[in-house]
């Protein structure tokens, strides 16, 4: 007979119903089967136990929920692969009837429990890649390390629930119900209930990564559209979009591996099954394992940090067994691990072998694997000194290497982690020297361009009212500041065009901000997924394009950095400990100054967003102390003081007090002045009025008292979402410029003389170079003739003025100093520029 015919309640529930079930009749059928779940269950135990461990090994991956989940699927994975092949080779292969109904659903359930738990995981993955995509600025804030936790424990104790239902009443034989024809003792209605929990669970599962899929498209389309303005560099896809790939992979398998499984339960559902599509059914159900075979290899595949993981697994390995051999060679292999021991977290963060750069420079990578958390420079080179020197044998070549590696280190002053040392550093002479910066603030801030570039703090930081009218009025309900990122596009934005504006505007040094309190990154930060230009937005390296045309124009590049950022669930957390914490430093900021040194090589680094912190939450001092010793720019770098909560105007490189900052006396320290175009914000507003707005002489008059006490001027302004300089503040800029093409022999290079401005006027102001002392007037004298009492005259004294031809005629003032006619200006309609120099030689 076809079928196993059961007629009575008794009967069907009795053990020796199993018999019905076991279909396969031939032992060539019963070998097939057993050498598949043998051969597939073996390698799936192993695959998947190899997984957990290169997870739980790293604490990178162990950390990061996405992981987490994955790690759940290869857990269900090696069960479900234990578990049914041991009851299936007993049941079909050895034929064991001597086991009782509720060992059975025990068993049964146990694969049921492994199989949903696993594709449960799958779904908890997938929604994991899902809110990182559709909400970047909240993604942490919403999926952390507890609530996945949290949601792997409801996961498997309602799977396990679930399973168990037969076990607990849910089945034929207590409900006296029809029973099912691929599974003794289960009620159909139970496997009609499993089957809609399945495909339940494959459509959530299919719609989260079908957006996921539809991104990583969008986001390939806009690598490949700008591949010139990016860089062959940056047409990679992120980390994370590749893992979402990887996983859309899995998926795949997936459905291809259970679809004939589910086809069939589902028409046994309706129809009787012949004896012909059971035994289908019992070799398709081995796609099973196949599928938990293949997860694996796509993680190791796919996955950046698991694949290098793996590779230093077999490295490590590799190293143990030479390290055996009493040999020059196995000598040579222990100081090759000792330096890949040293750097192995840079490889697995970044991807790329430490070792290919060793020779240039261990200490700087050393730092940058954990440069807040590991040993110092010294302690490195002493460690790897250790590890070479361990063979008596080798202890020449052990001094040799140790001298190599410190020779650098002894041949310039090493500064400590201390504010003591670091500020004992002497300034880059550049800098002094440059006096005139162009500061940009830039940013997803550019896209609301309303009230200025603080808007989603003072909009859902301080839920100020008139923020929220403006979102209300402007975008659709539940817009959230995410959104904006999409509208940041930097369509019209020209770097070239740029750094030719700024070279005209008499800019010698630019600063861009690569990060500002939102925490968007202008650049792709492997830190700052999807949140981030290369992710979202414009699909650009803004920091990199900007900084290749500066450095083309011969102009030198700074990078703005915020230490902090509002809404970061890991800067709350520290905060919320009282900066007990440093999650948020060590897994964010730290990694975004490091790799904004190594990756641009600027000669200024701006920090900001330092007031809430002590410098031991920062870790600024370390950072520093790097920066100082062993990066590629500590001979020409430049940086603030803005690195802690007491740091402003006490510690760091030069300094720049606050925004705005106007010492009204000379300064003993460099200093800074930071001023802004629209006097209003940083960033760029759409609703600005020329009233809001520095004029040219506002914005030469504050230069000009700048550099006279010794500072520096950076003049902001703020490009749109669209990556323009609007022709006002381009006018602005190019009008300085014009000024400084006349009057820079008085500003560039100059240096503070023994009185900084006129006792009786705040009109005319001092610079010097040398022996020769410029006077700026800001205003032009009614009677042509300007009095300045500060200089003292000799015989020898002559006065020329910037920009005029000859020498101007000059005398003895009756009280001191001197009186200069100015050449004679035709009366006109116009008001007159601001600021002129007079250029005095042979006075005191």
């Amino acid at each position: 007979m076809d079928i196993c015919k059961i007629h009575d309640n008794v009967s069907k529930c009795s053990v020796n119903t199993m018999e019905c079930f076991m279909v396969l009749s031939t032992q060539t059928q019963k070998i097939s089967i057993a050498t598949l779940c043998g051969f597939f269950g073996t390698l799936c135990i192993f695959e998947n136990s190899l997984v957990l461990y290169l997870i739980f090994s790293s604490p990178g991956t162990r950390r990061k929920p996405s992981y987490l989940f994955i790690s759940s699927l290869a857990l269900a994975d090696i069960l479900a692969s234990i578990i049914f092949v041991c009851s299936f080779v007993n049941f079909h292969v050895f034929n064991e009837t001597n086991v009782s109904k509720e060992m059975f659903l025990l068993q049964l359930g146990g694969v049921n429990t492994s199989f949903s738990a696993s594709l449960s995981s799958l779904l908890l993955t997938a929604l994991d890649r899902y809110i990182s995509i559709s909400r970047p600025s909240e993604y942490k804030l919403l999926m952390t390390r507890k609530r996945a936790w949290i949601a792997l424990g409801v996961l498997w104790v309602a799977c396990a629930t679930i399973a168990s239902l037969p076990l607990l009443g849910w089945n034929c034989c207590m409900l006296n119900s029809t029973c099912s024809d691929l599974f003794p003792f289960v009620d159909n209605s139970y496997l009609s209930s499993w089957v809609c929990f399945v495909m339940v669970l494959l459509g959530f599962i299919i719609y989260a990564y079908a957006h996921v899929l539809w991104r990583a498209h969008q986001h390939t389309a806009y690598m490949e559209k700008h591949q010139v303005q990016v860089g062959k560099q940056n047409t990679r896809m992120r980390m994370d979009v590749m893992l979402a790939k990887t996983l859309v992979m899995v998926l795949t398998v997936l459905v291809l591996c259970w679809s004939p499984v589910l086809v069939l339960m589902i028409y046994s559902i309706f129809a009787r099954l012949s004896n012909h599509l059971r035994k289908v059914f019992a070799f398709c159900s081995t796609l099973c394992l196949l599928n938990s075979m293949v997860n694996p290899i796509i993680y190791a595949l796919r996955s950046k940090e698991l694949y290098s993981s793996l590779r230093m697994v077999f490295s490590r390995f590799r190293r143990q067994l030479k390290a055996s051999e009493e040999s020059p060679e196995g000598e040579s292999t222990h100081k090759s691990s000792m330096i890949e021991t040293v750097c192995e977290d840079m490889r697995v963060t970044h991807g790329q072998s430490c070792t290919s750069t060793i020779s240039k420079a261990l200490i700087a990578h050393c730092y940058v694997a954990e440069p807040w958390r590991r040993r110092g420079a010294v302690a490195s080179v002493a460690m790897a000194a250790v590890a070479l020197t361990s063979r008596a044998s080798m202890a020449a070549g052990g001094l040799l290497w140790l001298a190599a590696a410190l020779g650098p280190v002894l041949a310039a002053p090493r500064y400590r982690p201390d504010w003591a040392s670091l500020d004992a550093r002497p300034l880059p002479a550049w800098f002094d020297q440059a006096k005139v910066g162009v500061f940009l603030h830039w940013g997803v801030f550019s896209v609301p361009a309303w009230g200025s570039e603080w808007f989603w703090w003072h909009w859902q930081g301080e839920h100020r009212a008139d923020y929220e009218r403006f979102v209300q009025s402007r975008y659709p309900p539940h817009t959230t500041y995410a959104d904006f990122a999409p509208r940041f596009t930097a369509h019209d934005f020209q770097p070239c065009e740029w750094a030719q504006l700024f070279q005209r505007a008499g800019a010698r040094y630019v600063v861009l901000t690569t990060k500002h309190h939102e925490g968007f990154t202008n650049w792709g930060s492997p830190v700052s997924w999807n949140w981030n230009s290369l992710d979202t937005g414009p699909h650009r390296d803004l920091v990199g394009e900007l900084g290749q045309a500066l450095r083309e124009s011969n102009i030198r590049y700074g990078l703005y950095h915020s230490l902090l950022e509002w809404f970061n669930p890991l800067y709350l957390a520290d905060k919320a400990s009282g900066f007990k914490t440093q999650n948020f430093v060590l897994k964010k900021t730290m990694p975004e100054l490091y790799e904004l040194v190594l990756k641009y090589k600027p000669d200024l680094i701006w920090s900001d967003g330092d007031w809430e912190a002590p410098e031991s939450y920062w870790n600024s001092t370390s950072f520093l102390a790097w920066l100082y010793n062993d990066s590629p720019v500590k001979d020409t770098v430049v940086v603030n003081d803005r690195w802690c909560n007491n740091c402003s105007c006490h510690h760091g490189g030069y300094y720049n007090c606050a925004d705005k900052y106007k010492p009204g006396t000379l300064p003993t320290h460099k200093w800074e002045m930071c001023s802004s175009i629209d006097k209003l914000s940083w960033g760029y507003r759409s609703n600005m009025n020329v009233a809001e707005l520095m004029d040219e002489a506002s914005i030469i008059e504050e230069l000009v008292q700048t550099v006279s006490f010794g500072g520096n001027y950076l003049l902001n302004v703020g490009p749109t979402k669209e990556g323009v300089i609007v022709p006002i503040f381009q006018e602005r800029l190019l009008a300085l410029g014009r000024w400084l093409d006349t009057n820079g022999e008085a500003i560039y290079e100059s240096k503070p003389w023994r009185v900084q401005m006129e006792n009786s006027t705040d009109t005319v102001w001092y610079t010097s170079k040398g022996p020769i002392v410029y006077a700026i007037f800001l205003i032009w004298p009614r009677d042509n003739v300007l009095e300045l009492s500060s200089p003292s005259p000799s015989p020898a004294t002559q006065v020329t003025m910037l920009g005029f031809a000859g020498t101007l005629k000059w005398q003895k003032s009756p009280g001191k100093g001197l009186l200069i006619t100015l050449p004679y200006m035709l009366p006109s309609p116009l008001p007159p520029q601001s600021g002129w120099t007079v250029k005095l030689e042979g006075v005191k």
